[in-house]
């Protein structure tokens, strides 16, 4: 179990200070794009320095690290409690190393106990799997998409979107629309189509 919080508070690190390499080249053909002098362009290069300043630094390379949800896939017969042991001892190291900010607060009485593990948290997902390795998935789910996530029900009569592809494109696009401005940019679009409305805001923020 030392071993598997070992290699947990490592996945917590570099999901913390780090971004995959094609988000990376994403933002720098973005910056590319950018008008020279521009605000934008001003903007991208500030976040670009931010992302080698937290890898360098092992920094949170957002100062909202939000939720921790663990996505686990594992054999038939996995000791799950044990994981969850494991994983809450990682999250406390993470936070007292820093790499993790104290963002859990008990929703009741807002107490916060610097250690973002509590009821709850951090969030374990857990699925069965014929193989006999263990693949651990991370999200840190910051406020920011929480407050512009959105959902649809079709048909929408006010977006003129019927229940095909196109009605489907209508609600993404009117979405997009009424997130500008509330989220930290750069924005990442997750979308899932179809679901009840628990999975389907899952699927959405998983399937990266």
């Amino acid at each position: 179990m030392k071993r598997l919080s070992e290699s947990l508070l490592e996945l917590v690190r570099r999901t913390s200070a780090e971004i995959p390499d094609d988000v990376h080249a994403a933002i720098l053909a973005s910056l590319e794009r950018e008008k020279a002098g521009s605000i934008a362009e001003t903007a991208m290069q500030i976040i670009d320095q931010n992302i080698a300043l937290a890898k360098n630094k092992s920094q949170p390379i957002c100062q909202d690290t939000g939720s921790v949800i663990f996505y686990v896939d594992c054999p038939v017969g996995f000791d799950q409690l044990g994981f969850e042991e494991s994983a809450r001892e990682a999250v406390k190291l993470a936070t007292k190393k820093g790499y993790l900010r104290q963002n859990s607060v008990d929703s009741l009485t807002g107490k916060n106990d610097g250690t973002n593990v509590g009821p709850g948290a951090p969030i374990l997902h857990f699925h069965q799997h014929r193989s006999s390795t263990v693949e651990v998935r991370l999200v840190l789910k910051g406020g920011g998409c929480e407050n512009v996530g959105a959902q649809y029900s079709l048909p929408n009569e006010k977006l003129r979107a019927n229940r095909d592809l196109d009605g489907c494109r209508k609600a993404i696009l009117d979405a997009v629309l009424q997130a500008q401005g509330k989220g930290c940019g750069p924005g990442i679009l997750g979308v899932c189509i179809g679901g009840d409305r628990a999975t389907g805001y899952e699927h959405s923020s998983s399937s990266f």
